[in-house]
């Protein structure tokens, strides 16, 4: 101990010696001053300088200097290189960069006894290498940046990526690392094309590529070869597809890894276009820290000029790690107490030493047995297309990190604000548009991860006018730059002035009110639904189609029920028996109801929501009135039965509401997401121990999706203009949903007018069937501005016989008669045998209706005797296959919080997750 420490204190011989002659100290450096990354050696060299010269100050026993191999990035080129510098006398040798120029050099280099710690060699295969402990590396193994590399597929919605390797060390240790992540989350690849380092020709690699049909690219490349395969995927014309963030001509999407991670990739380019919004990750440099910051100060110092700019052009990467590097070796080197080349072991055991939480420019590192550090995690960054001095540029920007998980704390934060529900006369639908935010969150945060993060913020509307302007006002003090909502009219009539006072657009994904359309707003409303000036329309053409001649028009007195019924009574031929309004809050209709039953109308129209219209419904089955319900979208949903006391008074109302598109593909990703993640255990009963299978129902969820993604991309467009003053208020019918060039959407194509309208896709019309005490929501029949009404099942209103299919009318009002063998004392009306019976009986002669007669009277199992319905009209036409059995209806007790986490349970971009299947559809075709 003694003898070791009296130098260190300037005491023995050693140090009397240094006193007046310093031992000089020879640090080899392999550096690949030639090959595919020649383009990064001077930074290398630099970065070595700065070291050496860090290494003299502040003592006089050493004088270190550094001796420069090439290694070619080549193994041939680094074994000369190894060689050279043990011929030199150096006492540890730093590099190399490339993993197989390591691996090449390194035998050399442990048999002479002398350490080696490499700046960038990053394959899993050194890991393994039997180097008699002297090779180390302050880079983590490419084993982690296979699984950074997955996540990002993931966080990017790719489904089947293809992969384009070097066979060398490095890229096929990152293939193989990528692939084995990629392949755990359960993903598959779509082409894995190998090619040999050096290689400049891909148009051989690129064609077997393109034949495979990927919808994304990972590159493991070098700077030269990347460059060339980049090139020759321009040249052939392979783009990718039209996107939220790209009309035509896009670029395809492509992933790379460190050795393209560096703004001096672009050197190697005849056309640096062809990197556009290519991604690429690299070993993250340390948390801040003195070590960092003195590190970055000296570099700006001595390299960068008063702009930011490199003084001789050099682009930097894995400085940070050969500054690292050769500090290293020169302070093992001191600490050994070195004099000549022969201390290497003492060399490599003080490195040991040095390596245990060694403050580093590059981080913290610990070398483990094999020689490894842990790193800390990876950068994520792209080449982004910028404009400088007005002329088109790439931006290589890092705005992600990858430690345990994703995060991308460089990307622009969009808040988008929505007005939901969560109280009043419709909160039973709440859920649904809570899961539906969730949802649109998610997809929008696959469409630029690295450039924009999308946050939903949820306030109740309480379907009021007070409820929603104080939620609106939460919203705005959130800092939201547009707010989806309100559901109800009223509500976002009464949000607007909110709104529009801060400066904040709404986009109401349910609001239906004619009102709206010539509302006083200066363009900062907009609406995804259609005006119920059309809804009027469709509800009037249905009434008249069912037969009803005399109906009851019962409505809310507020925008909603006020501006439908006026539409609806606009459109009708016939006469209306009875019309009265009252307050939404109303729950007393026993008086509007004896006015219906004295009046003797036959049918009801009811522009209601869910609370007021169930009392109504259930009033006009306590008076005994038989006649047909109608209403409109305000009640449907499924979640309408939560409403009533007693669900068979819902029976038979036949509703409209506004259709989605058929054909959108991305209404069928939205549907099936919202399908998985409202099909959630968290809605099972806990007090009942009820299984609840599926959250039923979903009213305005697609429109729900729609709202809040165009209020996110238009944000995004608004942070790409010239324009300071842009946002989502400008964006909208310009370059979102513009005249003529419509927004795709889940719920169909919008196109705003200068209200801030859509026509909408028309409208559905379903009928409420009761089955097994539970209500069924069944869409029969369309109805569209161009082809008007599609009737293919509206439920007739005739005689005595209402609520029967139009086949089983004529036998219905035989048995109304006691004509003919089905005459009702066996298929009792009301009952699912009678119906069944009195169908057949419409279509077949009295001895086969008597045959079934007798089947269904000795059997006590419907399933028995339907099934012998179905033998004997076989003959006539085959039998349908049964119906599924529907959905358990949602648990009451079902919490906001608890929907909420439903919500985030939504497939999110973790490695290889669902939403990769979201690669093959698209939300919003624009530019950025």
């Amino acid at each position: 101990m003694a003898s070791f420490m009296m130098p260190l204190f300037g005491v023995g011989p050693v140090a009397d010696a240094a006193a007046e002659d310093p031992v000089e100290i020879k640090i080899g450096f392999l550096n690949p001053s030639t090959g595919d990354i020649a383009e990064y050696a001077p930074a290398f060299t630099q970065a070595s300088e700065l070291a050496i010269s860090h290494l003299n100050e502040g003592q006089t026993d050493f004088q270190f200097t550094v001796i420069e191999a090439d290694s070619g990035c080549n193994a041939n080129t680094a074994a000369e290189g190894a060689n050279s510098l043990v011929s030199a006398g150096v006492i540890g040798v730093a590099g190399a960069a490339c993993s197989g120029a390591s691996m090449s050099a390194q035998p050399i280099i442990s048999d002479a006894g002398i350490p080696m710690v490499s700046y960038a060699s990053t394959s899993p295969a050194i890991s393994m290498l039997e180097d008699g402990d002297y090779f180390f590396r302050v880079v983590p193994s490419d084993a982690q940046q296979g699984i950074a590399m997955a996540h990002m597929a993931g966080a990017h919605g790719w489904q089947n990526p293809g992969v384009i390797y070097m066979t060398n060390d490095y890229g096929a240790g990152l293939y193989g690392s990528f692939k084995g992540a990629y392949m755990a989350g359960g993903g598959s690849l779509c082409a894995e094309v190998g090619y040999t380092q050096g290689e400049t020709d891909f148009a051989t690699a690129v064609s077997e590529f393109a034949a495979a049909e990927c919808d994304s690219l990972v590159a493991i490349t070098y700077a030269t070869d990347g460059a060339a395969l980049l090139e020759e995927m321009k040249a052939q014309g392979i783009e990718g597809p039209a996107s939220p963030v790209c009309d035509s001509g896009c670029p395809f999407p492509i992933m790379g890894g460190d050795g393209i991670a560096t703004p001096a990739f672009l050197d190697a380019f005849n056309d640096p276009t062809a990197a556009a919004m290519v991604i690429a990750t690299k070993p993250a440099a340390g948390e801040d820290s003195a070590a960092a910051a003195a590190f970055e100060e000296a570099w700006a110092a001595a390299y960068v000029d008063d702009e930011g700019n490199a003084k001789d052009e050099t682009l930097a990467i894995y400085i940070h790690q050969t500054y690292d590097a050769i500090t290293m070796l020169g302070k093992a080197a001191m600490a050994a107490n070195c004099d000549n080349q022969s201390c290497g072991a003492e060399v490599r055991d003080q490195l040991r030493l040095v390596g245990v939480n060694y403050d580093g420019a590059s981080g913290t590192h610990t070398f483990d047995g094999a020689g490894d550090v842990g790193g800390t995690g990876y950068d994520v960054c792209q080449f982004v297309p910028v404009v400088v001095d007005g002329q088109p540029s790439l931006d290589f920007r890092c705005n992600g990190h990858f430690g345990t998980a994703l995060a991308f704390p460089g990307a622009a934060e969009i808040k988008i604000g929505m007005l939901n529900p969560i109280t009043g006369d419709i909160a039973q639908y709440a859920p649904g548009f809570s899961l539906a935010a969730g949802v649109a969150e998610m997809y929008m945060n696959t469409i630029q991860p690295l450039n924009y993060r999308f946050e939903v913020i949820e306030a109740d509307s309480g379907c009021n006018a007070n409820v929603a302007a104080e939620g609106a006002q939460t919203l705005v003090s959130e800092g939201v730059v547009g707010i989806a909502g309100a559901a109800c009219s009223s509500a976002t009539m009464s949000a607007i002035t909110v709104a529009q006072a801060a400066g904040v657009p709404m986009v109401s994904y349910a609001s239906t009110s004619p009102a709206i359309t010539g509302l006083d707003d200066d363009g900062y409303l907009w609406r995804v639904v259609p005006s119920d000036a059309q809804q009027g329309q469709a509800l009037a053409a249905v009434v008249e189609a069912s037969g009803s001649e005399s109906p009851a028009l019962l409505y809310m007195s507020n925008d909603y029920g006020a501006g439908f019924a006026e539409a609806f009574k606009g459109n009708f031929g016939g006469e209306i028996c009875v019309e009265a309004s009252h307050d939404q809050a109303n729950t007393d209709f026993q008086g509007t109801v004896s006015e219906v039953v004295t009046n003797g109308c036959d049918s009801v129209v009811m522009i209601t929501y869910a609370t007021d219209g169930a009392y109504i419904a259930e009033e006009l089955s306590a008076q005994d009135w038989d006649g047909q319900i109608f209403g409109g979208d305000g009640i449907a949903d499924e979640n309408f039965e939560q409403s009533f006391t007693d669900a068979s008074a819902l029976d038979g109302i036949t509703v409209t509401r506004p259709a989605a598109a058929a054909d959108s593909p991305l209404g069928a990703m939205f549907d099936m997401y919202y399908n998985q993640a409202a099909c959630n255990p968290m809605f099972d009963d806990p007090a009942t121990e009820d299984v609840i299978e599926c959250y039923a129902g979903g009213i305005y969820t697609r429109e729900t999706f729609d709202a809040i993604a165009i209020i996110g991309l238009a944000q995004a467009i608004a942070y790409t203009t010239p324009i300071e003053t842009d946002g989502v208020k400008e964006m909208l019918g310009l370059t979102v949903g513009a005249p003529g060039d419509p927004q795709p959407g889940a719920s169909g194509l919008h196109s705003f007018d200068s209200n801030g309208d859509v026509a909408g896709s028309g409208y559905e019309v379903c009928t409420f069937w009761m089955h097994d005490d539970h209500a069924d929501l069944e869409c029969h029949s369309s109805w569209d501005l161009i082809a008007g009404l599609d009737d293919q099942g509206i439920p007739q209103n005739e005689g005595d016989c209402p609520l029967v299919s139009e086949a089983g009318q004529a036998l219905c009002e035989q048995q109304a008669d006691d004509d003919g063998p089905c005459d009702g004392d066996t298929a009792e009306e009301g009952t699912a045998c009678g119906e069944v019976v009195k169908d057949f009986c419409a279509n077949n002669d009295d001895e086969g209706c008597a045959t079934l007669e007798n089947d269904c009277a000795s059997s006590d199992d419907e399933d028995v005797w339907e099934k012998a319905f179905c033998a004997e009209l076989t003959a006539e036409e085959p039998a349908e296959e049964p119906a599924e059995e529907p959905a358990e209806e949602p648990a009451t007790n079902t919490t906001k919080d608890e929907v909420e986490e439903a919500a985030d349970e939504v497939p999110g971009f973790g490695l290889v997750s669902a939403v990769a299947a979201i690669g093959a559809v698209l939300l919003l075709r624009r530019r950025l």
